[in-house]
């Protein structure tokens, strides 16, 4: 009896390999807006922390010079984290193109799959 083969077996394989290809570049879109989000956490605690210190300062008597570079560093900060906003936003584009690109790419692969599985059973 004759090993049974399917003709478009090759293709098959090249669409499973684009479909975990695109999967992968979507995990890596997903760790990196994770780490942009983390950044934006850091600056907000640094906001934070810069304010909590400009307070204490003034308890124990600060510089005007000190005191005038304060809002300098927040607006600074804050510019950063919108640039960050930015990024992610972007990031979150390009990641839902991904999606839709995986969408076709798994119907693509479920469409020659079944027909192998057809083509198994004649």
């Amino acid at each position: 009896m004759k090993k049974y083969k399917f003709k478009l077996e090759a293709l098959l394989k090249i669409r499973k390999l684009k479909e975990e290809a695109c999967k992968m570049e979507i995990g890596r879109i997903q760790v990196e807006i994770r780490e942009l989000e983390e950044q934006i956490k850091t600056h907000n605690k640094g906001i934070d922390a810069a304010f909590y210190g400009q307070e204490q300062a003034l308890k124990k008597g600060m510089s005007g010079q000190e005191l005038r570079f304060h809002p300098f560093f927040v607006k600074g900060k804050r510019a950063h984290i919108e640039q960050i906003k930015n990024q992610i936003s972007n990031l979150n584009e390009i990641r839902d193109e991904k999606v839709s690109d995986l969408n076709f790419l798994r119907a693509d692969v479920k469409v020659i799959q079944k027909m192998k599985d057809e083509d198994k059973i004649e």
